[in-house]
């Protein structure tokens, strides 16, 4: 289903831009000394057309790309809290960045933005060890 939505969101957006890129192009024809009204009634008409088909397209595969990047967050964020409160559980609230990183399979600046985001929500403490990594203490 996803791959669905985004080729279609692909497409409208493909789409819509194509018919503004005419509609715009068009707008030299509108300013033209030279062309006879006919001419000009016509890209008038093809200017608005363009206009009227490309940005609801546009607009609407964009909205499609925002929804499934949003989509994509929630999982991930659904997921890594999984994993942080079950790590949590199983080490008596004790959690390094690279223990995380390993878990989650994140890369550490990641895993570190996360980790520092979670220790301001629930007030965790540090604990520094002897190699110089920090642990995160979670009370449990």
């Amino acid at each position: 289903m996803k791959i669905i939505k985004k080729v279609s969101a692909g497409f409208m957006l493909s789409l819509g831009l194509l018919c503004l890129l005419v509609s715009f192009s068009t707008l030299s024809d509108l300013t033209a000394e030279d062309k006879t009204p006919e001419e000009k009634a016509e890209a008038q008409s093809a200017f608005w057309g363009g206009i009227i088909f490309g940005v609801p397209l546009a607009a609407g595969g964009g909205y499609i790309f925002w929804g499934l990047r949003q989509k994509d967050q929630q999982e991930l964020s659904d997921r890594l809290d999984a994993i942080f409160y079950q790590m949590l559980k199983a080490n008596n609230g004790k959690i390094t960045v690279l223990q995380l990183a390993m878990e989650a399979k994140l890369p550490g600046k990641q895993a570190q933005e996360y980790l520092n985001q979670k220790s301001q929500e629930f007030n965790a403490t540090f604990e520094p060890s002897d190699q110089g990594d920090i642990s995160y203490l979670f009370h449990i």
